[in-house]
C-alpha cells in the first residue's frame, strides 16, 4: 500500500526529530550488571589496604637493598647508602583467598580481588594497570621495584617504599558499585526506547524503498 505525499512528509519529519536526540544516547551505557557484589570481600580488601605495613609482606617475599643516593643533600646523601630500594618477589603468585585465610601459605600475602586488579586493570582504569603499577611492576622479572630517595635517612627512605606500595593499592583496587532496583529501572526504560527508534527507523526506510520501487 502506498503513501501519499503527506503521510510521507510527516514521517520524515518524525524521523528527523528522532536522529536531532538520538546523540544524547549513544554515549550512554544501557548495559549494566546486576551481578550480587561480596561487600564483605571487598571490605575485608579496604580493611586490609588500611591497614597495610611492612609485617603484612612475609621476609621471603621482599629484599631491600641500599644504595648511594644522587642529587642535592651534601655529604650525607652522597655518600652513605641512603636510597632504600625494595624489591618485591614472584609478585604475580602472592594471591590469597582473604575469606579462606587457613589454606594461605607463607609466600601468599596480598588479597587475590587486590591483586587481579593490580595485574589486569579494572573497570575505572578501563581495564589496564594502574599508572604506579605500570612504574613499578617488571613483567619480565614478575617484580615489583620501588625507590625512594627522598629523606636523608635510610630508615626513612624503607618507611616511604612501603608507603609508595601502600598508596599502589589504594590506587589500584576499585569497588564496582551495585546498581539499585530504581537505576535497573530507569536503564532497562531506556533500553526499551532506543530499540523502538531503531524499529521505527527500520520501518520507515523500508517505507523509502517501497516509494523508490513505486
Amino acid at each position: 500500500m502506498l503513501l501519499n505525499e503527506t503521510s510521507f512528509l510527516k514521517n520524515l519529519q518524525a524521523l528527523r526529530l528522532n536522529l536531532l536526540y538520538k546523540n544524547q544516547y549513544l554515549n550512554t551505557k544501557l548495559f549494566f550488571t546486576t551481578t550480587k557484589i561480596n561487600n564483605n570481600a571487598n571490605a575485608d580488601c579496604l580493611n586490609w589496604i588500611s591497614k597495610f605495613n611492612k609485617t603484612s609482606i612475609p621476609n621471603l617475599c621482599y629484599e631491600l637493598q641500599y644504595i648511594r643516593s644522587s642529587g642535592p643533600g651534601g655529604q650525607n646523601v652522597n655518600k652513605l647508602n641512603t636510597k632504600c630500594s625494595l624489591k618485591i618477589v614472584k609478585f604475580s603468585k602472592s594471591g590469597f583467598d582473604i575469606e579462606n585465610t587457613r589454606s594461605r601459605t607463607q609466600y601468599q600475602w596480598i588479597p587475590n580481588l587486590i591483586l587481579e586488579q593490580l595485574l589486569d586493570g579494572n573497570e575505572k582504569t578501563g581495564f589496564e594497570q594502574c599508572d604506579l603499577m605500570k612504574l613499578y611492576y617488571k613483567p619480565l622479572k614478575d617484580c615489583l621495584i620501588i625507590q625512594s630517595d627522598s629523606q636523608r635517612a635510610r630508615h626513612l627512605n624503607e618507611n616511604d617504599c612501603f608507603l609508595k606500595l601502600q598508596k599502589l593499592f589504594e590506587q589500584g583496587f576499585y569497588i564496582e558499585k551495585e546498581i539499585s532496583k530504581e537505576n535497573e529501572l530507569k536503564w532497562e526504560k531506556i533500553k526499551k526506547r532506543e530499540n523502538e527508534k531503531r524499529l521505527k527507523e527500520k520501518k520507515f526506510k523500508k517505507m523509502q524503498k517501497e516509494l523508490k520501487r513505486n
